[in-house]
């Protein structure tokens, strides 16, 4: 979390009014969604849910030809996702309830098309590379029907997501940002990002083996405009 803070006060401090489309300071609320399919038959079962994502990121426009500008976004996002893998019956199986946790930096780098006439709207694309900073996985291994003298346990488990998530990650991404003054405190925009290999699942119970599986993201952005 200390780098969390450190970043956003280094973003505050660099922070200039630009006299562009783009806002000095982006905070965005998004939703991941998982390519996941469960193969598994029954009563074995798995699942991977995505939550409400986080990120904050400062733009750094760059002029081109005047009216058409690329834009050099670092940033840091946090990620939470749910695993839960179930394989066996109700007399002998294991189960795997987990929590993954990821806070991530990354730098997007994308063009900015501001439409024609007097609107400040614009459209963007590019590409985001990022890498996971700190990782966390936490849950439980519950074992039941082993023998007479262990009939169940449970395992709690507390270490490094990094088999999870991985060390680094890639992307595109496509946004909208729509008609705002140039000289407005707040500026909204919506992103849409796809994320190949982004996560990586659970596919054995006996042991916490992967393999990688892809992410969709919608986000939407706050921009403001720091005098």
């Amino acid at each position: 979390m200390k780098l969390f803070y450190t970043l956003i006060i280094m973003l505050a401090l660099t922070s200039t009014g630009f006299g562009q489309i783009s806002p000095a300071i982006k905070t965005g609320f998004g939703y991941s969604y998982v390519f996941d399919e469960d193969e598994s038959v029954s009563p074995d079962h798995h699942t991977l849910t995505g939550y409400p994502t986080f990120s904050v990121e400062k733009p750094f426009p760059i002029e081109i030809r005047l009216k058409k500008r690329l834009s050099i976004n670092p940033g840091l996002a946090y990620y939470f996702y749910k695993e839960d893998r179930v394989k066996g019956d109700t007399e002998n199986g294991k189960n795997f309830q987990l929590n993954h946790q990821s806070m991530t930096g990354f730098v997007k780098v994308f063009y900015q098309a501001k439409f024609a006439g007097k609107t400040e709207a614009f459209i963007y694309a590019g590409g985001i590379g990022g890498l996971n900073l700190v990782t966390k996985t936490k849950g439980t291994k519950y074992v039941y029907g082993l023998n007479v003298e262990i009939p169940e346990y449970d395992n709690p488990i507390n270490e490094n997501a990094s088999e999870f998530f991985g060390t680094l990650y890639y992307g595109a991404i496509i946004g909208f940002q729509p008609n705002a003054r140039r000289y407005n405190f707040i500026k909204p925009s919506f992103e849409f990002a796809y994320y190949p290999n982004f996560l990586s699942k659970n596919i054995e119970a006996e042991q916490l083996t992967y393999i990688d599986i892809n992410t969709f993201q919608f986000t939407i952005f706050l921009g403001f405009r720091i005098k």
